[in-house]
Protein backbone atom coordinates (compact mmCIF):
# COMPACT_ATOMS: atom_id res chain seq x y z
CA UNK A 1 0.00 0.00 0.00
CA UNK A 2 1.28 3.22 -0.79
CA UNK A 3 1.59 6.70 0.50
CA UNK A 4 -1.03 7.96 -1.04
CA UNK A 5 -3.50 4.77 -0.07
CA UNK A 6 -2.75 5.21 3.13
CA UNK A 7 -3.49 9.39 3.45
CA UNK A 8 -6.71 8.14 1.79
CA UNK A 9 -7.60 5.49 3.89
CA UNK A 10 -6.75 7.18 7.17
CA UNK A 11 -8.93 10.54 6.39
CA UNK A 12 -11.64 8.47 5.32
CA UNK A 13 -11.48 6.01 8.67
CA UNK A 14 -11.04 8.69 10.79
CA UNK A 15 -14.06 11.16 9.37
CA UNK A 16 -11.73 13.92 8.21
CA UNK A 17 -13.01 15.34 4.81
CA UNK A 18 -10.22 16.58 2.52
CA UNK A 19 -10.83 20.25 3.11
CA UNK A 20 -11.27 19.13 7.30
CA UNK A 21 -7.49 17.13 7.12
CA UNK A 22 -6.21 20.30 4.76
CA UNK A 23 -7.50 22.82 7.80
CA UNK A 24 -5.26 20.45 10.13
CA UNK A 25 -2.29 20.36 8.57
CA UNK A 26 -2.22 24.28 6.95
CA UNK A 27 -2.52 23.08 3.53
CA UNK A 28 -5.03 23.59 0.63
CA UNK A 29 -7.90 20.95 0.09
CA UNK A 30 -5.87 20.78 -3.92
CA UNK A 31 -3.25 19.15 -2.21
CA UNK A 32 -4.84 16.70 0.23
CA UNK A 33 -6.48 15.46 -3.40
CA UNK A 34 -2.94 15.47 -5.06
CA UNK A 35 -1.64 13.55 -2.28
CA UNK A 36 -4.27 11.05 -2.40
CA UNK A 37 -4.58 10.78 -5.98
CA UNK A 38 -0.47 10.15 -6.47
CA UNK A 39 -0.44 13.58 -8.06
CA UNK A 40 1.70 14.93 -5.45
CA UNK A 41 3.48 13.94 -2.20
CA UNK A 42 3.76 15.69 1.17
CA UNK A 43 6.58 17.99 2.15
CA UNK A 44 8.71 16.29 4.80
CA UNK A 45 7.42 19.01 7.05
CA UNK A 46 4.04 17.67 6.49
CA UNK A 47 4.91 13.97 6.84
CA UNK A 48 4.73 14.02 11.30
CA UNK A 49 1.85 16.19 11.53
CA UNK A 50 -0.16 14.16 8.81
CA UNK A 51 0.83 11.10 11.12
CA UNK A 52 -0.48 12.78 14.12
CA UNK A 53 -3.61 13.23 12.62
CA UNK A 54 -4.24 9.78 12.62
CA UNK A 55 -2.99 8.58 15.41
CA UNK A 56 0.56 6.80 13.00
CA UNK A 57 4.27 6.37 12.78
CA UNK A 58 5.78 8.36 9.57
CA UNK A 59 7.78 5.04 9.21
CA UNK A 60 4.42 3.36 8.82
CA UNK A 61 3.12 6.45 6.56
CA UNK A 62 6.49 5.61 4.32
CA UNK A 63 6.69 1.82 4.22
CA UNK A 64 4.89 0.68 0.81
CA UNK A 65 5.20 -2.96 2.74
CA UNK A 66 2.92 -1.98 5.58
CA UNK A 67 -0.50 -2.53 5.29
CA UNK A 68 -4.03 -1.01 6.41
CA UNK A 69 -5.51 -0.91 8.94
CA UNK A 70 -2.43 0.24 10.67
CA UNK A 71 -1.22 -1.92 13.73
CA UNK A 72 1.10 0.07 16.16
CA UNK A 73 4.50 -1.67 17.59
CA UNK A 74 4.08 -3.13 20.69
CA UNK A 75 6.75 -1.14 22.13
CA UNK A 76 5.44 2.28 20.86
CA UNK A 77 2.98 3.87 23.44
CA UNK A 78 0.24 5.58 21.90
CA UNK A 79 -1.22 8.79 23.16
CA UNK A 80 -3.91 10.76 22.24
CA UNK A 81 -2.74 13.28 19.00
CA UNK A 82 -1.95 16.49 19.69
CA UNK A 83 -2.92 18.95 17.70
CA UNK A 84 -0.96 18.87 14.36
CA UNK A 85 -0.68 22.52 14.21
CA UNK A 86 -0.57 25.24 16.57
CA UNK A 87 -1.29 28.55 16.39
CA UNK A 88 1.11 30.83 16.91
CA UNK A 89 0.45 33.89 18.96
CA UNK A 90 0.90 36.32 16.42
CA UNK A 91 -1.81 34.39 13.88
CA UNK A 92 -4.45 34.28 16.76
CA UNK A 93 -3.59 38.34 17.27
CA UNK A 94 -3.93 38.62 13.11
CA UNK A 95 -7.31 36.50 13.52
CA UNK A 96 -8.74 38.56 16.05
CA UNK A 97 -7.36 42.01 15.45
CA UNK A 98 -6.42 41.59 12.24
CA UNK A 99 -9.52 43.79 10.47
CA UNK A 100 -7.32 46.77 12.30
CA UNK A 101 -4.85 46.79 9.96
CA UNK A 102 -7.10 47.36 6.78
CA UNK A 103 -9.31 49.67 8.72
CA UNK A 104 -5.89 51.99 10.06
CA UNK A 105 -4.52 51.76 6.38
CA UNK A 106 -8.22 53.24 4.90
CA UNK A 107 -8.02 55.96 8.36
CA UNK A 108 -4.19 56.69 7.59
CA UNK A 109 -5.02 57.18 3.87
CA UNK A 110 -8.12 59.92 4.45
CA UNK A 111 -6.38 61.53 7.42
CA UNK A 112 -2.83 61.71 5.49
CA UNK A 113 -4.90 63.76 2.08
CA UNK A 114 -7.47 65.53 4.76
CA UNK A 115 -4.18 66.87 6.91
CA UNK A 116 -2.45 68.27 3.52
CA UNK A 117 -4.56 69.92 0.85
CA UNK A 118 -5.52 72.48 3.34
CA UNK A 119 -1.53 73.06 4.30
CA UNK A 120 -0.89 72.71 0.51
CA UNK A 121 -3.49 75.16 -0.78
CA UNK A 122 -2.52 77.53 2.16
CA UNK A 123 1.07 77.28 1.07
CA UNK A 124 0.22 77.65 -2.91
CA UNK A 125 -1.61 80.51 -1.95
CA UNK A 126 1.20 82.24 -0.40
CA UNK A 127 3.55 81.34 -3.04
CA UNK A 128 1.34 83.39 -5.94
CA UNK A 129 0.38 86.75 -3.81
CA UNK A 130 4.85 86.59 -3.51
CA UNK A 131 4.58 85.92 -7.08
CA UNK A 132 7.41 82.82 -7.18
CA UNK A 133 5.84 81.39 -10.36
CA UNK A 134 9.08 78.86 -10.76
CA UNK A 135 8.67 77.62 -7.07
CA UNK A 136 5.09 77.69 -7.22
CA UNK A 137 4.84 74.97 -10.56
CA UNK A 138 7.49 72.78 -8.66
CA UNK A 139 5.16 72.71 -5.74
CA UNK A 140 2.08 72.03 -7.46
CA UNK A 141 3.60 68.40 -7.78
CA UNK A 142 3.18 67.47 -4.19
CA UNK A 143 0.10 67.34 -4.61
CA UNK A 144 -0.22 64.57 -7.26
CA UNK A 145 2.76 62.96 -5.07
CA UNK A 146 0.71 63.03 -2.15
CA UNK A 147 -2.77 62.00 -3.77
CA UNK A 148 -1.40 58.70 -4.98
CA UNK A 149 0.23 58.12 -1.66
CA UNK A 150 -2.97 58.75 0.52
CA UNK A 151 -4.86 56.91 -3.04
CA UNK A 152 -2.40 53.81 -2.06
CA UNK A 153 -2.69 54.04 1.60
CA UNK A 154 -7.14 53.56 1.10
CA UNK A 155 -6.64 51.02 -1.47
CA UNK A 156 -4.36 48.88 0.31
CA UNK A 157 -6.51 49.15 3.30
CA UNK A 158 -9.18 48.43 1.16
CA UNK A 159 -7.92 45.22 -0.38
CA UNK A 160 -5.97 43.63 3.20
CA UNK A 161 -9.69 43.90 4.61
CA UNK A 162 -11.69 42.05 2.18
CA UNK A 163 -8.63 39.61 2.26
CA UNK A 164 -9.23 39.91 6.02
CA UNK A 165 -12.86 39.18 5.85
CA UNK A 166 -13.16 36.54 2.78
CA UNK A 167 -10.24 34.18 5.35
CA UNK A 168 -12.30 35.11 8.63
CA UNK A 169 -15.64 35.37 7.89
CA UNK A 170 -17.27 37.29 11.13
CA UNK A 171 -20.02 34.70 11.97
CA UNK A 172 -23.69 36.08 13.35
CA UNK A 173 -24.42 36.63 16.75
CA UNK A 174 -27.03 33.13 16.32
CA UNK A 175 -24.04 31.60 15.31
CA UNK A 176 -21.71 32.69 18.48
CA UNK A 177 -24.60 31.60 20.92
CA UNK A 178 -24.99 28.22 19.38
CA UNK A 179 -21.58 27.31 19.12
CA UNK A 180 -20.61 28.42 22.83
CA UNK A 181 -23.72 26.56 24.12
CA UNK A 182 -22.44 23.07 22.36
Amino acid sequence: MTINEKISCCRKSNGYSQEALAELLGVSRQSVSKWETGEGMPEIGKLLPIANCFHVTTDWLLNDDADFPYTPPATLPLTPAQPSVKESKANQYYKKYGWLIGIAGIVYGLLFSAGIIPFLTGVTQGLKQNGDSAVLKAFLAVPIVVGIVALALITGGIIFLVRYLKKYPRRGKQDEQNSSSV
